[in-house]
Formats: C-alpha cells, sequence, structure tokens
C-alpha cells in the first residue's frame, strides 16, 4: 500500500462556532477549529472545508452533498443521518467518530483514514477509494457497491455482514479483520489478502469438503 498523506492541519487555529463561521453567500470554511457545539439540519451542498479542525460536534441531518473537504481532521464527532453522497475527500481523517448510515455515494476519497469510528449501515456505493484506510473501525453491514478502489488496507476492523457486490477485493488486506459472514461474489475475492483462517472459511462457501490429513 502506499504511504497515505495525513491531513495538513496547524495544531493552533482560530476557534468559532459553526455559524460563526458558514455564510451562504461565500461557501468556504478555512483554518478554523470548531469543537464543542451542534449543527442542526442544514442543506449545506457544495461547501468547500480547508484546513479544518472539527472536535466534539454532532451533525444532525446535515446534507453536504457535493462538498470539498482538503486537510480536514474529525474528531470524536457524531453524525446522525449525515449525506456526504457526490463529495471530494483529500487528505481527511475521521478519528473516533460515530458515522452510523452515513452516506458516502459517488464520492471521491484520497488519503482519508478512518481510526476507532463505528461506521455500521454506512455506504459507499459507486465511489472511488484512493490510498484510504480503515483501522480499528466497526463497519458491520455496510455498503461497498460497485467501488472502484487502489491501495485499501482494513486493519483490525468488524466486517460482518458487510456488501461487496460488483466490488472486486484485488490487492484489498482484509486479513487482520474479522467477520462471520459476507455478502460477495466469489470472483471478487481473487487476489484478496486473507488470513489462514478465513481462506478456509471462503473455501467452504465455495463448497470444498475440508479434510485433517
Amino acid at each position: 500500500m502506499k504511504k497515505r498523506v495525513d491531513p495538513q492541519v496547524p495544531k493552533h487555529l482560530d476557534q468559532q462556532t459553526f455559524d460563526d463561521s458558514f455564510d451562504l453567500e461565500d461557501p468556504y470554511i478555512e483554518y478554523v477549529e470548531i469543537r464543542d457545539c451542534v449543527v442542526p439540519m442544514h442543506d449545506i451542498r457544495r461547501l468547500e472545508f480547508k484546513t479544518v479542525r472539527f472536535i466534539n460536534v454532532q451533525f444532525e441531518a446535515v446534507d453536504l452533498e457535493e462538498g470539498y473537504f482538503r486537510d480536514v481532521i474529525f474528531e470524536k464527532c457524531q453524525f446522525i443521518n449525515a449525506v456526504f453522497s457526490h463529495a471530494i475527500f483529500k487528505q481527511v481523517t475521521f478519528k473516533e467518530c460515530r458515522l452510523n448510515g452515513t452516506l458516502f455515494n459517488d464520492s471521491k476519497l484520497e488519503h482519508v483514514l478512518f481510526d476507532d469510528c463505528v461506521m455500521d449501515l454506512c455506504s459507499f456505493g459507486f465511489s472511488s477509494l484512493k490510498v484510504c484506510e480503515f483501522s480499528k473501525s466497526r463497519l458491520n453491514e455496510a455498503d461497498f457497491l460497485e467501488l472502484k478502489w487502489t491501495d485499501i488496507l482494513f486493519r483490525e476492523c468488524l466486517l460482518n455482514e458487510s456488501r461487496f457486490t460488483r466490488t472486486s477485493l484485488k490487492g484489498v488486506d482484509i486479513s487482520t479483520s474479522t467477520f462471520d459472514s459476507l455478502s460477495i461474489e466469489l470472483d471478487a475475492l481473487k487476489g484478496a489478502v486473507v488470513s489462514q483462517s478465513q481462506a478456509l472459511a471462503f473455501m467452504e462457501l465455495m463448497g470444498m469438503e475440508i479434510r485433517d490429513e
């Protein structure tokens, strides 16, 4: 996997509230830290975030469709029914965030890290992911429909009942992750990096009978 580039965010940024930073006539938020607040029900498409840190922010039913995020850190944030469809993420980190049911459909993610996040029922359908890492995150019943991705790593994730429909796992490392079952076409497993126990489970799915010598 290529080396992932972390967000270039200074340690010290001016602190502002979201409402103070956001202006419908000037849809840019740059070089600020926003923390300890609630962002309720906004339809703010095509908003651009550059060099921003969010800490302990709760986003409620926020529609950030077609948003642009570059050098952004979300730390201990909560997203409730959030929409990031048709968005672009470059050098973005989500750390200890709750993203249950968040939509990333038709989006482009480059150099993105999801670290210790809860992401059950998230959807990444028809998206493009490059140099992205899911680390110690819970992705039960997540939907990876018809993705295009390169240099992807799942490190110690929970992937139970996740769906990889029309998505190849060639070159994708899932060897340290755990699951009871996956929804995936067998052809899509060609070239995947798996553990020995995972390989045996997939062989059983193919109808092979495994016997000890």
